[in-house]
């Protein structure tokens, strides 16, 4: 079961690092088809915590849905990912 306290210390760890560390640790997902209800918390949080530093992530994420078929970058003027 996944605790409240581990969701909000996971929150705060990835709010405190840079959207380029986020991007890459996205990108370390991408291909792996394996799944438990960590990742998928892990990945929820990775995704969120991109959005609310401003990132457009509408090329990977529809708002429920998360794409790992591609690795992405930022795009020229940092404020959205685009698929590699």
């Amino acid at each position: 079961m996944i605790t409240a306290e581990y969701y909000k210390e996971l929150q705060e760890s990835m709010a405190a690092r840079s959207v380029e560390s986020l991007i890459e640790e996205f990108n370390q997902q991408v291909g792996k088809r394996s799944w438990t209800s960590i990742r998928g918390l892990h990945d929820s949080v990775l995704v969120d915590t991109l959005v609310a530093k401003g990132i457009d992530m509408s090329s990977v994420y529809d708002g429920v849905t998360i794409s790992f078929k591609h690795k992405i970058a930022l795009n020229a003027e940092k404020n959205k990912v685009v698929k590699l």
